[in-house]
């Protein structure tokens, strides 16, 4: 690049102007493997999917939370004075402690039902002549089963929520499977027309220095003492060189904006100085090799692309929103069931003694019932959950019909640029050919400049298409193997479960 930059600044010059102040360049020369691994470790887009998908993961986590068990304690003291207003009371002023605590745990089962035990201790002390024991420990355990038996009840309603977040975990880790074959594509495409640039630069190079080569040869000649060339025929040759050099110019212009380009997918600008390292492709594409036909590319794509199996995970969530509304229509009713021990004595070891044995045990049974008349909101978020589901299997056929036209497209790109490649090098070949003929008969004076330069243009361009359709080739080739849903595979890549792509350790 540094190279470059000097030949322009040689060629401003040479026009009598003074080149502006470019900031100083550092090259680097890169594969294409090299610059998967660049964008997949820093391009932005990428890093924002990643993060949705954790964040889907969490909210995994934070649904199969619901069973956890929970563990709950209370412990409270508090002191009356209540001045007496009958003898009964014990005291002119009845003084009464109490001190209570209470440990719980609850815990609710897939299935629906929630089984509570709780242990419970009051101590009270009051100074009333009346009281038997003083102070009297009052001791518990309490044993509580609550079952839904309509709404809430089974596996089925009570985990509609996990399934969903699981369904949108899953579907996240697609959609970022998605946007890293996304970027891939992006990044080889964008070496590969930087490639091109490049060797576009590489050929006008090559013009404007046989154009020079020619310019050079007509000015010797239109000496007196060789009288072979007009100066009609130096300053056409000279125009041709500038108008080479014009296209050279602009080339290289092209293949600097390449360059950034590439440079933004795989490695952010920060307005720093790291900001000025150039990118240069170094790699030729591999070989096509044979394509495979148009029904089998299809048959893999709806097997394999992310983004239609990020659409089923759709659906799979949106049916579960119609479960989970179906659910929330049904009555609630409850049962629960009860049992208590209990224990009273002037010491703490005596009260727990007698709750243990089951002295005083007590037995209850409720039955809830939770009615809302009408239903209209339960009705109406059913009705929306199936409209849902409705438009998730649509948004799916749609992907399906695009995923096929852009399978058929890539596939006919593939052929085509096959084909534009063997007659553009058939092209080049005939273009050098009647170049060097033209060449012999300018050394024998039988041409003239404008021929020779005509013939060189049309190897030139010839040779342009050439470079041009080998990047379509190769970007073509990419972009079957996005399409199909196979490119980390076929690139050795593979998703971690830390959610980070990156090369397998043995891919080539």
């Amino acid at each position: 690049m540094s190279g470059l930059l000097l030949t322009l600044a040689c060629l401003l010059l040479a026009d009598g102007d003074t080149p502006p102040e470019r900031p100083a360049e550092r090259v680097r020369e890169i594969t294409v493997r090299e610059a998967i691994e660049l964008g997949l470790a820093y391009n932005l887009g990428l890093k924002n999917a990643r993060l949705d998908a954790l964040i889907a993961r969490f909210d995994v986590e934070a649904a199969d939370a619901a069973w956890d068990a929970t563990l709950t304690s209370d412990i409270g003291l508090n002191e009356q004075l209540i001045p007496s207003r009958t003898q009964l009371a014990g005291a002119n002023v009845v003084d009464t402690d109490n001190y209570n605590f209470a440990l719980g745990v609850t815990q609710p089962f897939r299935l629906g039902p929630t089984l509570g035990l709780t242990w419970r201790t009051d101590r009270t002390f009051n100074n009333s002549s009346f009281a038997t024991i003083n102070p009297a420990y009052d001791t518990a355990l309490d044993l509580q089963l609550m079952v839904p038996l309509l709404r809430g009840r089974g596996r089925s309603a009570q985990e509609a929520d996990l399934r969903s977040t699981q369904a949108a975990a899953q579907g996240a880790r697609y959609l970022l499977v998605d946007e890293a074959m996304g970027l891939i594509d992006e990044v080889a495409s964008g070496y590969w027309a930087l490639l091109a640039l490049q060797e576009r630069v590489r050929v006008l190079q090559k013009s404007v220095d046989v154009a020079r080569e020619i310019e050079d040869t007509e000015r010797r000649k239109a000496r007196p003492e060789i009288g072979r060339s007009t100066q009609l025929d130096v300053t056409t040759a000279k125009a041709e060189t500038k108008r080479r050099e014009t296209a050279l110019i602009q080339g290289r212009l092209d293949a600097a904006n390449a360059s950034d380009d590439l440079r933004l997918l795989v490695l952010p600008f920060t307005g720093g100085p790291d900001d000025n390292v150039v990118l240069v492709a170094v790699m030729t594409p591999k070989d096509l090799g044979a394509i495979p036909p148009l029904d089998h590319l299809v048959e893999t794509a709806l097997a394999r692309r992310p983004d239609l199996k990020a659409a089923d995970t759709e659906i799979s969530r949106m049916q579960e929103g119609v479960v989970k509304a179906r659910d929330q229509l049904r009555v609630q009713l409850d049962l629960g069931a009860g049992v208590t021990w209990r224990g009273v004595d002037g010491d703490f070891t005596g009260s727990a003694e007698q709750t243990l044995r089951g002295d005083f045990p007590s037995v209850g049974a409720t039955l809830n019932l939770v009615w809302t008349m009408g239903r209209r909101a339960a009705r109406a978020a059913l009705r929306r959950a199936e409209v849902d589901l409705e438009k998730a299997r649509l948004d799916r056929r749609e992907q399906v019909s695009g995923a096929v036209v852009q399978v058929r497209k890539a596939h006919r790109q593939l052929l085509t640029s096959r084909e534009e490649i063997e007659a553009t090098r058939e092209e080049v070949a005939a273009a050098a050919a009647a170049l060097e003929g033209e060449r012999l008969r300018l050394q024998r004076g039988s041409s003239t400049v404008l021929d020779v330069a005509r013939l060189e243009e049309n190897l030139t361009e010839a040779q342009l298409r050439l470079l041009q359709a080998r990047a379509i080739l190769a970007q073509a080739r990419v972009t079957i193997l996005r399409v199909t849903g196979t490119l980390l595979e076929e690139f050795g890549l593979e998703l971690g479960p830390d959610l980070h792509v990156r090369y397998a350790t043995d891919a080539p």
